[in-house]
């Protein structure tokens, strides 16, 4: 069988290449999408999206209450000349109207403004769409004929209704939620074939797997990337400030690779890292079950990405896929940074890292201590490595004893098995480390061991990090026993992982400021 590297660099060959784009300019224009409730709001927020580097706003009209004529004269010249003008009817996603003038009049008066954009919806104004437009280029518009799906629809319907599109505007923009993996990779291959052939477009997946198609659009050569300028518009769209930094510039695609993914602060702390360092990087969540780990590994070259971490329930599976292991992740079988070249990937382990480093911050000293460690996947495995490294005794509990009594004979140090049944009988221990994801926000809650083992432990280090206060701590404080999340480790993994990536020396204390505002 070929291997899935083989695969990859195959398909790097015989993909299209990004294309010349046909977009009005040199690079995609970037659109801070305002939410105003009324006129002066709209005006004073659209003003400072401007100065903050947006190239447009889109002024979304049907956002403001008691819409009319006045507000829309007005607001066309204050900022009309770098605005999108947009009345998005409910039925495509906006919001909810009541009263006041018709769409119809409201939708002829935003066209005889001086707009830069006009937003015509290719269902909702279709009867008075070619009158619309005729009045838009009179004032000089450039007309955006747009189709915004409610649901899901496989890549053959937005192909037809991106046609629909091209053949009444300027620029044809059609947005589908995107619920897997697999359709973003389609989305992204459809606006590639039709890089270089006009009109423009938009296409946009919509959701947080749909955020890779935002984060290419400027490749793509896509006319416009919206993006989100206090209030999101629509789930997925990227802060104005990442949209910023990313235009003009070729794009390195970084993320986070694991299901599910909603308590990590991963995002927000590499975020801060690439905006600290002005680097033309995005990162983003990659909510992949381990069915679709193999299509995800095939598509990362095609789709720009240039390393990703890895976390629960992952760690071990990636090991087994990736074409090369550093010395750490190919010891313990478990990676959880992964770095992409030309196709070729290369697994490190950063968690062995980040925790030696934490327990030397925390100022732990394990050599000749006793060690007990819940858990049996990636994360125990590195916790392990560095316990025995440092001289520590260790021990492991785990629900599923078989994987305990695997992870055991993976090293050659002596690790004892205890069963889940037997701690009572078992301990103290000088340290708990919870190497599980029970506890974690939107996961298992509960304790990891009954509150009578940790009343055992003299120090509890609980690798689940969000919340804060994970149900383990708090029952460490009930006996006053002392405790640390896993923030400190992950700041230090993500630090390794960030240099590895890029090459450059990670800016730490910015990334623990943003993790801690997250975690607030």
């Amino acid at each position: 069988m070929m291997s899935s590297s083989v695969w990859r660099r195959g398909a790097a060959i015989l993909e299209c290449r990004f294309k010349k784009p046909s977009r009005s300019d040199d690079m995609t224009k970037v659109a801070a999408v305002i939410l105003g409730r009324n006129t002066s709001e709209v005006e004073g927020q659209s003003r400072i999206a401007l100065a903050k580097g947006a190239d447009l706003v889109e002024i979304r009209f049907d956002e403001i209450a008691d819409l009319g004529p006045d507000t829309i004269r007005h607001l066309a010249k204050a900022v009309g000349e770098h605005a999108i003008a947009t009345l998005r009817s409910s039925v495509q996603g906006g919001a909810q109207r009541r009263g006041g003038a018709p769409r119809s009049a409201l939708m002829k008066e935003i066209c005889v403004q001086r707009f830069a954009y006009i937003d015509l919806e290719l269902e909702e104004d279709e009867a008075e769409l070619d009158d619309l437009a005729r009045i838009a280029h009179h004032n000089s518009a450039k007309v955006i004929v747009s189709h915004h799906f409610a649901g899901a629809v496989d890549v053959h319907q937005a192909s037809d209704f991106l046609d629909a599109c091209e053949a009444r505007g300027d620029i044809a923009k059609v947005a589908n939620p995107v619920g897997d993996f697999g359709t973003a990779i389609q989305l992204i291959d459809l606006a590639r074939a039709r890089a270089n052939r006009p009109p423009p477009i938009v296409l946009i997946g919509t959701g947080t797997m749909g955020m890779v198609t935002r984060a290419l659009a400027d490749a793509l050569g896509e006319e416009i990337q919206y993006a989100s300028w206090g209030g999101t518009a629509a789930p997925g769209q990227l802060p104005l400030a990442t949209a910023v930094r990313l235009r003009g510039r070729e794009p390195m695609i970084l993320g986070l690779v694991g299901h599910p993914l909603e308590h990590s602060l991963s995002p927000e702390i590499h975020e801060t890292a690439m905006a600290a360092l002005n680097l033309p990087a995005v990162y983003l969540p990659f909510d992949i079950p381990l069915d679709f780990l193999d299509q995800f590994l095939l598509a990362v070259d095609r789709l720009r990405i240039r390393g990703f971490n890895v976390t629960h329930p992952l760690k071990e599976s990636i090991a087994q896929r990736v074409d090369e292991l550093d010395a750490d992740a190919e010891r313990l079988g478990a990676v959880n940074t992964v770095m992409v070249q030309d196709g070729w990937t290369v697994g490190h382990n950063t968690d062995v890292y980040g925790f030696r480093v934490s327990l030397r911050a925390l100022g732990l000293r394990v050599g000749g201590r006793m060690a007990l460690v819940v858990g049996a996947g990636g994360g125990a495995r590195a916790v392990v490595d560095v316990l025995l490294r440092e001289g520590a005794s260790v021990q492991v509990t785990n629900r599923t004893i078989a994987h305990a009594e695997a992870l055991a004979d993976s090293f050659d140090d002596s690790v004892a098995i205890v069963p889940m049944e037997t701690l009572q009988r078992a301990g103290p221990w000088d340290l708990l480390v919870n190497a599980t994801p029970i506890g974690m926000k939107g996961g298992e809650p509960g304790l990891p061991v009954p509150e009578a083992i940790v009343a055992k432990a003299a120090f509890v280090y609980d690798l689940v990090y969000n919340p804060i206060a994970t149900p383990l701590l708090q029952a460490a404080r009930r006996l006053n026993r002392p405790g640390t999340s896993g923030l400190e480790m992950l700041l230090h993994q993500a630090a390794k992982a960030f240099e590895l990536w890029t090459g450059k020396s990670a800016p730490f204390d910015a990334m623990r400021r943003a993790a801690k505002e997250a975690l607030r």
